[in-house]
């Protein structure tokens, strides 16, 4: 009985293998619980910065928000302080005449056509003191009827409004809390800005402008974001004064504007004796700060939830990890029992029963190595259509980057170009009413297939065409002539544009118009072929609709060109800092609209104007922009085109201006991003789950950019930085410590050895243990000669 009980448990000996291999789980269970209890400790620190990081991003997007709305007033202020009939009031004398008065109506009508600008703006007036008169959006008053009888402020009379209006200059002022009734008897709450005119001399109060904002719009703004944050959201002035909030009662604040410094931030405060957490962020329009209160037990609920979690899971991983490390004690101690069993002669292992889970683990491994490569492949082979539909769009528009136009990135894509020169076919679908209108989005896409696949076809027996859909029923087919016949080949794409129009008439009873482009002779500009088959698509379609009188009409009408496609074409080179192109599509407008055929001084000056107009939408979101272009800008058409050609150098020299301010800007923040994304990789390098959507999710931005980014401003992969630092690294502790190569693996990033292994033979071509045998050899060998 004695012997079966030894028999029994004698595998509990601790000189033996099971307990060597079940002490060995548990000493592992140990260290995961020091570690979990460690994580638990910080895990509200960790929660805490997530909340604080949500609110952040909410009130950032109020900040967003909020700035775009402010920035429609301060649109609503340049465009009726700049208005010429209002420049003509201000510095007209009293008593005011009658042609003055004239004005002033047609002032109050033209001020009708910004009445939409923003549901945010209630209503506007202008105050003319010298004739004591308010002029509104088609309404000519005066302050006693305006404030008396159209919108009474509580507190406030006409007189009031009057005194305030002429007591000194204001520049942006704003009057919080206000609230109004209308003559009907509706009450609003508005939030009053008052602004002196003229800008740009504060010496002189000739004018007042007074908008009223719509307070109670703004908050059900604010509403969303506040009951997503669980708390009440303010706005505060430099002043300590709350513009608005989110909650009813106007009680004081218990924090100040110069408790919350720089752009964004967090303090704690404290409100009837409950303690709160302020985030806020600071508005790039008034400078006013967007501030998020919320109950410190409401910010803290996800914390403690997370701790009670944590500590949960870890009272579970303790007794369940006893229990798993006594199973697998035992499991794997029975191969090394079978196998002792077969070498001392005293049994047979079973022949069913698998072997060590190391072996099937090196199996696999080499299974998954050998499988990756033609993985990757397949990967790569199914997004390559994809990629190459939108560099092609890319490219027929003129935005490609030279780095995509390099000989192994358009191989990458299969594109292949036999010459430099190029010409543009657009092709748009003027009629399938033969097609079923049930199912139009399938319609349409067999449409755009058939007209891609056959155009391609007729274009490729001579030369070489690749396809794209611009947009719904709009197709570009782009063709790279071949062969030295010049002359031939307008004739060859006017014979390809009939035969495509006779095939898709005939076959499928469709309608299309074609409009081809000159040939260019550089890959570079086919955005100039883009915009001329642009031009031709627009003359063909004009000549297939026309008739004898419309001829006729058309004979006595200016010709005029300027598209939205090739004004969103200038707008983009400018916003890339291409001054090159920019200047040279405006010349290519200009020589047009002055000196090609149909060309009139009129048309021409009309176009500089609506030029003019392009730049200055892109002004008002330009970086570091000069206020005195927008002033010029403003200011150039006043009396009329004098001299077109000056008039067009002067406009070329503002655009050369506006692109460099984009092309610093880009590159300034360009600079930032690489040192941000070189920062990460060398801070969590030894994080195994380092990768390039990781950064890309921690950058805010998508990971296709931040791979082709990186890749043009440091001619390497994100993938390939990461292994080098990783390398650098794992050289260093092989040469300078006697850490374990597993040690070196995870300290590297790597979750097993095998893994860092075949990594680091890749790239140095010996194993990590033959490296550090090198590198001590080495080192003694200097040692040694030194000595001698």
């Amino acid at each position: 009985m004695g012997k079966k009980n030894i028999g029994r448990w004698e595998w509990f000996r601790f000189n033996g293998a099971w307990s060597a291999l079940f002490w060995s789980y548990i000493v592992i269970l140990l260290l995961l619980i020091v570690i979990g209890s460690l994580l638990y400790w910080r895990a509200k620190e960790v929660v805490e910065k997530s909340v604080e990081h949500t609110n952040s991003a909410m009130l950032g997007q109020l900040r967003v928000l909020a700035d775009g709305q402010l920035q429609m007033i301060e649109q609503l202020e340049q465009q009726i302080a700049n208005h010429p009939k209002l420049l003509q009031l201000m510095n007209s004398k009293a008593p005011v005449s009658d042609r003055e008065q004239y004005e002033m109506i047609a002032l109050a009508d033209d001020l009708k056509r910004y009445k939409q600008l923003t549901p945010f703006i209630y209503d506007y007036y202008i105050y003319l003191p010298k004739a004591e008169v308010m002029l509104g959006p088609g309404v000519k008053t005066t302050p006693d009827i305006l404030f008396g009888q159209v919108d009474q402020f509580d507190g406030m009379t006409s007189e009031d409004w009057v005194d305030k209006f002429e007591s000194a200059y204001h520049y942006r002022s704003f009057q919080p809390s206000l609230n109004t009734s209308n003559s009907f008897g509706e009450k609003h709450e508005i939030l009053a800005y008052i602004q002196t005119m003229p800008l740009v001399n504060r010496s002189k109060r000739l004018a007042t402008l007074f908008i009223m904002i719509n307070d109670e719009q703004l908050r059900k703004m604010f509403q969303g974001l506040a009951d997503a944050g669980k708390g009440e959201i303010y706005i505060v002035d430099a002043a300590d004064r709350m513009i608005s909030a989110t909650t009813a009662t106007r009680n004081p604040l218990s924090f100040g504007y110069a408790d919350m410094p720089g752009d964004q931030g967090k303090l704690d405060t404290r409100r009837n004796g409950e303690e709160m957490v302020i985030s806020y962020v600071t508005s790039s329009v008034f400078g006013w700060k967007y501030v998020l209160e919320v109950p410190r037990a409401v910010f803290l609920k996800e914390v403690n939830e997370v701790r009670s979690w944590a500590l949960l899971l870890l009272i579970m991983a303790a007794l369940s990890g006893a229990v798993v490390s006594f199973y697998l004690a035992y499991r794997n101690y029975r191969p090394v029992r079978d196998l002792v069993s077969i070498v001392t002669g005293n049994g047979n292992a079973p022949d069913n029963k698998r072997g060590p889970v190391e072996y099937e683990f090196i199996r696999t491994s080499i299974q998954s190595a050998r499988m990756t490569e033609s993985e990757l492949r397949t990967l790569v082979s199914r997004q390559t259509p994809i990629i190459r539909v939108h560099f092609l769009s890319r490219l027929i528009k003129g935005y490609a980057d030279p780095q995509e136009l390099r000989m192994e990135s358009l191989q990458f894509m299969d594109i292949r170009f036999v010459s430099n020169s190029f010409a543009i076919m657009l092709i748009d679908v003027e009629d399938m009413s033969a097609f079923s209108t049930e199912n139009a989005e399938k319609e349409w896409l067999f449409v755009n297939f058939v007209i891609s696949n056959i155009s391609s076809d007729l274009a490729n027996e001579q030369h070489v065409a690749y396809t794209t859909e611009l947009d719904q029923g709009r197709i570009a087919l782009l063709v790279n002539f071949s062969g030295t016949d010049e002359d031939k080949w307008q004739p060859e794409l006017a014979s390809i544009a009939d035969r495509l129009q006779e095939i898709l008439f005939q076959r499928f009873h469709l309608k299309i118009a074609v409009g081809t482009s000159f040939v260019v002779r550089e890959i570079q500009a086919i955005g100039e072929a883009f915009r001329n088959s642009l031009k031709r698509l627009d003359e063909n379609r004009k000549r297939q609709a026309s008739n004898s009188a419309v001829d006729k009409l058309l004979e006595l009408t200016p010709k005029y060109y300027y598209p939205l496609d090739i004004e969103q074409q200038l707008t983009n080179y400018v916003k890339c800092g291409d001054e090159e192109k920019t200047e040279q599509l405006l010349d290519a407008l200009f020589t047009d609209h002055y000196e090609g055929d149909g060309a009139n001084p009129l048309i021409a000056s009309y176009f500089l104007l609506h030029v003019s107009s392009t730049l200055f939408r892109i002004v008002q979101i330009t970086p570091r922009i000069d206020p005195e272009i927008v002033m010029r800008l403003l200011k150039k058409h006043e009396d009329g085109i004098q001299d077109a050609h000056l008039t067009f150098r002067e406009l070329k020299e503002e655009f050369r201006v506006v692109c460099q301010l984009w092309k610093e800007g880009r590159s300034d923040q360009g600079s930032r991003m690489l040192a941000t994304i070189q920062h990460i990789v060398r801070e969590r390098f030894g994080q195994n789950m380092l990768s390039v959507n990781l950064i890309a999710d921690e950058l805010g931005i998508t990971q296709p950019y931040l791979s082709s980014f990186f890749k043009k401003a440091t001619g390497q992969t994100i993938l390939e930085f990461i292994a080098e630092v990783r390398l650098w690294e794992a050289k260093r502790l092989l040469a300078d410590t006697d850490c374990t190569v597993a040690h070196v693996a995870q300290a590297v990033g790597y979750s097993n050895d095998i893994g860092f292994i075949r990594f680091f033979k890749k790239h140095e071509g010996i194993t990590p243990g033959q490296f550090r045998v090198n590198t001590q050899t080495e080192q003694q060998n200097t040692q040694m000669e030194h000595r001698s």
